[in-house]
């Protein structure tokens, strides 16, 4: 049983991290005309290479959702939420590695904790999920201060051009 559990125990010490799936793509939602303006964002990230997607966004301080579907119902979804036309457009990146559980559980935290329009809102915590999905993000800035079509139109280090809903 000791040795069981020893082995267990190096087995564990020993374990890398799963950069889980492979190469991943993540893309960033924009709503130009939300937050009377100042624009209001989502986030989306590819589970592996498969046409799965795993999407959403902070639409206020009493509201997050989140869905799982592939690429076309994505889309669809971001079209029609909030009314047709709020989302209007969307840029993407693809990454060397996909961290999926890890992205999926700075989804649980980020939407567990209090919502503050300055320092903890759709932006700040798009970034945060983008960070946990793939290193390739640390190079974004955090978010605070800025607003959310500012950021979007200059920011988005490595992200493509914009792709219109």
């Amino acid at each position: 049983m000791v040795m069981a559990l020893a082995l267990v125990g190096l087995g564990l010490a020993t374990a890398r991290p799963a950069h889980a799936l492979g190469k991943g793509r993540a893309c960033m939602f924009n709503a130009t005309e939300g937050a009377n303006g100042l624009g209001h964002v989502g986030w989306a990230f590819r589970v592996g290479p498969a046409d799965d997607w795993i999407y959403g966004a902070t639409e206020s301080a009493s509201w997050n959702w989140q869905r799982e579907s592939n690429y076309a119902t994505m889309l669809a979804t971001f079209r029609t939420t909030n009314g047709r036309g709020y989302y209007d457009h969307f840029r993407c990146k693809d990454t060397t590695n996909s961290s999926v559980t890890a992205a999926k559980n700075k989804v649980n935290q980020v939407y567990s904790r209090p919502y503050n329009v300055v320092n903890d809102n759709c932006l700040t915590r798009s970034v945060e999920i983008f960070k946990a999905y793939d290193s390739s993000f640390n190079n974004l800035g955090n978010g605070i201060g800025n607003g959310p079509n500012w950021y979007y139109d200059n920011q988005l280090i490595g992200f493509g051009g914009r792709i219109y809903l």
